[in-house]
């Protein structure tokens, strides 16, 4: 078992799905496969930002390949759909979405076929180890 420790909380990073730290916050959010929703507080974003990389870095070495979009971090295992609907691109979950709104709906398009590349090379990755 792969487990995270962070001086507030420990977890299991097997259940993980996603994890992100919107720009500005300074709390980071980890998101488990039951659909729990764990909020970090840090004292800046910049600190913010540090443990979503480190939580990250970790998180990868214990399950393999990620997908990353800015600052949100997902399970390809966990992901079911990327869809486009006008200018939004929705990453589904089995029991949740996320969605990133674009400027415009090409720019939405073009957001969808990167991520659906970028999904697809992670999950190659992952079958090859």
């Amino acid at each position: 078992m792969s487990l995270y420790q962070h001086e507030l909380f420990t977890i299991d990073l097997n259940k993980v799905i996603a994890i992100n730290q919107n720009e500005d916050e300074i709390t980071v959010t980890i998101r488990t496969d039951d659909q729990r929703k764990l909020e970090v507080g840090t004292a800046t974003a910049e600190e913010a930002v540090e443990l979503l990389d480190d939580f990250a870095r970790q998180w990868e070495k214990a399950v393999g390949p990620l997908l990353r979009h800015e600052r949100h971090v997902f399970l390809t295992a966990a992901i079911y759909s990327i869809q486009v609907e006008g200018e939004e691109v929705f990453i589904y979950f089995r029991d949740h979405s996320i969605s990133f709104t674009l400027p415009d709906a090409p720019q939405a398009s073009e957001l969808l076929t990167e991520l659906s590349h970028r999904w697809e090379a992670a999950i190659e990755q992952s079958v090859s180890h």
